[in-house]
């Protein structure tokens, strides 16, 4: 089947450029080409840049194919660019090598044309590859260093809710009942009330350690499995935030890997925390379910919805990471997650997660 080529060529001589068009159709190009000669109708072309090669004549009249190739490069497009002359001598062609051109053909040897062509494609896509990864290495490095800020100024906040948690809740609490026992006596006549005013105290304390011990980690995760920790915590926020909570699961193993657990536990807290606090969703629906590859997870709510690009930039820049933090759990563990939401819409999260066997270790 015959390669698409889009093609340009400067020359002041039609009957070469059929030639040039030909060589490259018996190569197996189908050509789809126009031919300019003059220095407006080549910049008119480079305005529009819709090819992916040009063959340019060394001389023209009152135009050259060096001063071309400086008019391609001015502008800063990285299209092909190959010399064909009859006159070009050997020391003319490594000059305008290093000047820029991708390579060159005497019009006495047109069966270089077809390699020349294909090299100089070949080694254009390869540079288009090895740009998109360099840019993915920067983004990737960019969304790092992001993380990692926000990681200490997590850690740092966490460190200080738990801290006030402990000093304002159960310290106060268990003071309370020091300064209760200090002073009872058992024959008062007010002893069973004060008493029973302790024990509803320690009461209260033991509630707020389990509470805090639930929200670093929920005990059911690693007692029960991912189903029963993931029902309980969004029944918790459908409490705490007034919406009707719809769970179904599918085929989903007892336990799995700690770390496919740990992940889809984690992703699933972010986003009811988000609906919880920003959509005003009446309802909510939360699905897992298991194949023998892998665990897919989908998170719907039918609140306001919100602009998907907006919190990704926001997450870039520092601000609101959540939806960056659950892009990386997942990639950290070999998975996908997809976000559909716009402003007045519903939300959709979605979440795949290759299954591991049981027990691989994995970090909580």
């Amino acid at each position: 089947m015959p390669t698409p080529l889009k093609l340009l060529i400067l020359d002041d001589n039609p009957l070469d450029a059929e030639l040039e068009v030909k060589q490259l159709q018996r190569s197996g190009y189908d050509c789809d080409w126009r031919r300019v000669q003059t220095r407006e109708e080549f910049e008119a072309s480079l305005d529009r840049a819709d090819f992916e090669l040009i063959l340019a004549d060394y001389n023209l009249p009152n135009f050259d194919g060096l001063t071309a190739l400086n008019m391609l490069r001015e502008r800063g497009l990285e299209i092909p660019f190959v010399l064909i002359s009859g006159t070009l001598g050997e020391e003319r062609a490594i000059d305008s090598v290093k000047a820029g051109a991708t390579d060159y053909v005497m019009k006495g040897r047109l069966e270089r044309l077809a390699p020349v062509v294909r090299r100089a494609l070949n080694d254009r896509l390869e540079r288009a590859k090895r740009r998109a990864a360099q840019q993915a290495l920067r983004e990737a490095h960019r969304r790092l260093q992001a993380l990692s800020a926000r990681l200490l100024q997590v850690e740092e906040t966490e460190r200080r809710r738990v801290a006030r948690d402990l000093h304002d809740g159960v310290g106060q609490l268990l003071t309370a009942v020091k300064l209760r026992l200090a002073g009872l006596n058992p024959s008062a006549a007010d002893y069973a009330s004060r008493r029973s005013e302790c024990l509803v105290a320690i009461d209260e304390a033991l509630e707020q350690v389990r509470r805090m011990a639930r929200d670093l980690r929920p005990s059911q995760l690693d007692d029960l499995g991912l189903v029963a920790a993931l029902r309980s915590h969004l029944d918790r926020q459908a409490s705490s935030a007034g919406f009707k909570p719809n769970f179904n699961d599918e085929r989903v193993p007892a336990r799995l890997a700690s770390e496919i657990e740990t992940t889809c536990f984690r992703i699933a807290q972010e986003a009811l925390t988000n609906i919880a606090r920003h959509a005003q969703a009446s309802e909510v629906w939360v699905t897992l379910a298991g194949t023998a590859a892998e665990l897919r997870l989908e998170v719907r709510d039918n609140g306001r919805g919100f602009d998907v690009a907006a919190a990704r930039s926001g997450a870039a820049a520092g601000r609101s990471m959540g939806l960056l933090s659950m892009e990386e759990r997942a990639t950290l563990a070999g998975g996908r997650l997809a976000l559909d939401s716009a402003p007045g819409r519903q939300t959709h999260l979605s979440l795949v997660l290759p299954l591991t066997p049981a027990g691989s270790t994995g970090h909580r």
